[in-house]
């Protein structure tokens, strides 16, 4: 059995719950955790990106978080936040939770060493000698030291590659009065993306000067960096003056943003 607790998300893990923070979801068995991760990973990516539901797992001995993105399923050691997540599905999740993975992983080295050794073949001399059949282990989380030096250079592509500086100084934005902006806060508020596909970006928007950057990788989180925006007009024309790199977003009209060269389409 397995203790669960909800983040942001509804009770039969189909659909976020936005602002419902940790919900105590009680005890569920292999087969019932399997069951709700497989409809984690299906849930809305717009709304996913947006709210960052999360599952955390509580078992006998040890923590972990479950995040989902690009219908993939991510897990995190909840002590070690910081170490890269192992990219599993359902089933490979629920064999690291009650250590079966970590056997096989054990298993697969010490009958490789049998079969290496020097130990006599079975007789084969009546012809029905049995084959040795060496056990195929489950595949495993990519090297600590692999994943952790890609997600460095994704983080370093994150900040300083895909929002590329214009070098360009721009004079200040005309700010708006408290009504407009509070208007324009409303309808901008949103997930924008130039693209679906591993390499492309996206820009939520989630309102009151607060915004995200991602990139879509294939076999890793998305890459996430946090960011504040103020609104405001130049030449007439209404951008968000960020702090990160990249210059300003333009708002090309409600659901395009023009940003760092790339324009970002609003996902309904």
């Amino acid at each position: 059995m397995f203790n669960l607790t909800f983040v942001n998300l509804a009770p039969d893990a189909r659909a976020t719950a936005e602002g419902s923070g940790p919900v105590d979801h009680g005890q569920v068995t292999p087969e019932e955790l399997t069951a709700l991760l497989d409809a984690f990973a299906e849930i809305d990516p717009v709304q996913n990106m947006k709210v960052d539901p999360e599952i955390r797992i509580q078992t006998k001995r040890d923590r972990y978080i479950v995040r989902t993105g690009q219908k993939k399923l991510f897990l995190y050691d909840a002590r070690k936040q910081s170490e890269p997540a192992y990219v599993l599905s359902a089933a490979e999740i629920i064999a690291e939770l009650d250590g079966t993975a970590a056997a096989r992983r054990t298993a697969a080295p010490t009958e490789m060493s049998r079969v290496l050794s020097t130990e006599p073949l079975p007789d084969e001399s009546d012809g029905k000698a049995e084959s040795t059949a060496l056990p195929i282990p489950e595949s495993a989380p990519w090297p600590w030291a692999l994943i952790a030096l890609t997600l460095l250079l994704s983080g370093y592509i994150v900040y300083a590659g895909f929002f590329p500086s214009d070098g360009v100084s721009h004079p200040p934005l005309v700010a708006l009065g408290q009504a407009e902006r509070l208007s324009e806060d409303g309808v901008l508020t949103g997930v924008y993306m130039t693209g679906s596909q591993p390499g492309q970006h996206g820009i939520v928007i989630l309102g009151d000067g607060k915004m995200k950057l991602f990139q879509v990788n294939a076999q890793a989180a998305p890459g996430v960096v946090f960011g504040t925006y103020r609104l405001g007009r130049l030449e007439g024309k209404l951008h968000l003056a960020t702090d990160q790199p990249g210059g300003l977003i333009t708002v090309r009209d409600r659901d395009t943003l023009d940003y760092g060269g790339e324009a970002y389409k609003r996902i309904p």
